[in-house]
């Protein structure tokens, strides 16, 4: 990337992360908690107005509507959205994963999914619902039958923004052929059953539900068969993302308790004066450093357009994931008792970031990958 495109890059970065950061403080401030069930606050109102800021089209290419920006710029959003309510940035994180597995196929079939994009780049196309809490090895999928047409019967267990979307992206397996496919179903189509929102234990607003398909006819996305080929395509992208939920929920942890611990007096002085805590703090604030560290290398990598950047993208992605578990525990830890209260924000981040460990699979499965990558690379 020459300098004036490094330039340009960087101001466009700043101008949708400052938008993000505008709309979490305005939209979301106040809000976090009424996201969650039993949903005090609508939050379709919410990501209408996100709908309109453009954030829901950041990774939709310019030909269908979109902004076309790469994921650099979806990660920036969801870190600054995360610091203040992760739940909302699982919304964009879910249908940007969505929107990445359609880029995948058109890559070489961009007519093929031409009908798709002109679906989904609709009004009623934002947001699309994807399984964005698991992998395809942790899933089942739906069978699909018929000739010439795709017709999708089975069930789909917790199907994120599946209580609210109209379209969602699922994947579906013929008995005669290898692999699984990846289809887009209108959720509003006969043969559609949902059940009621399942309550997961963080990321609430994304509302996931269990469906029941039956008989429900579906787009095909990209070629037969070419589902885990798109799937990794995606997850690649999506691990920037990821990684900037966990650091934006690490930097709200830290926040929360730094003003705890400045306001709260005890013994004769704040506690922020007291060694442990101080300790404590000094400990969170290296782990966001570290995490700051690894999603500006996996994003330089990512804009230099390396060969093989899935390697260090997804040890990213684990790493600050778990180390967002601790972080946020011990956020709980500086507020004391107030920390498994409602009336702050620590509760939450705790949740919150234990929901984040799951986005495209559970982190025993990712690990399990690795090592098996690092073995074959080895024998190479």
């Amino acid at each position: 990337m020459d300098q004036s495109a490094l330039t340009t890059h960087n101001d466009e970065l700043k101008a949708f992360n400052d938008l993000a950061e505008s709309f979490a403080k305005k939209e979301l401030m106040g809000y976090v908690h009424d996201h969650e069930y039993p949903y005090a606050h609508d939050v379709t109102e919410t990501i209408q107005t996100a709908k309109e800021a453009g954030l829901f089209g950041i990774n939709l290419p310019l030909d269908w509507g979109g902004v076309g920006l790469d994921a650099s710029t979806l990660a920036g959003i969801v870190h600054k959205i995360s610091i203040i309510d992760a739940g909302m940035a699982g919304v964009l994180f879910t249908h940007a994963a969505a929107l990445e597995i359609i880029a995948a196929a058109a890559e070489s079939d961009t007519e093929h999914c031409r009908a798709i994009y002109e679906t989904v780049s609709g009004p009623e196309g934002v947001p699309l619902a994807f399984q964005a809490y698991s992998s395809p090895a942790e899933t089942e999928f739906p069978e699909v039958s018929g000739k010439g047409e795709h017709f999708l019967t089975g069930r789909l267990p917790l199907v994120v923004l599946g209580g609210m979307a109209r379209y969602a992206v699922v994947a579906g397996t013929r008995q005669k052929t290898s692999g699984f496919s990846y289809y887009l179903i209108d959720l509003s189509t006969e043969g559609v059953t949902r059940s009621d929102p399942v309550l997961t234990l963080g990321f609430q607003a994304c509302q996931a539900v269990d469906i029941t398909l039956k008989d429900v006819p579906g787009l095909l996305i990209g070629g037969q068969g070419k589902g885990e080929v798109y799937f990794e395509k995606m997850q690649l992208r999506m691990s920037l993302a990821a990684v900037a939920i966990s650091l934006g929920i690490m930097e709200g942890s830290f926040k929360e308790a730094f003003d705890y611990a400045a306001q709260r007096w005890q013994g004769g002085r704040n506690i922020v004066e007291w060694s442990a805590v101080r300790m404590k703090l000094a400990e969170m604030g290296i782990a966001i450093d570290v995490g700051r560290n690894c999603l500006a290398g996996i994003c330089s990598e990512y804009d230099s357009a390396l060969k093989d950047r899935s390697a260090s993208a997804m040890a990213a992605a684990i790493h600050i994931s778990e180390l967002a578990c601790s972080l946020a525990s011990e956020g709980v830890q500086v507020l004391g008792g107030n920390g498994y209260m409602k009336d702050y924000g620590q509760e939450k981040r705790m949740r919150d970031a234990r929901q984040a460990r799951s986005l495209l699979g559970m982190n025993g499965l990712k690990k399990m990958n690795y090592i098996e990558r690092i073995i074959e690379e080895a024998r190479i």
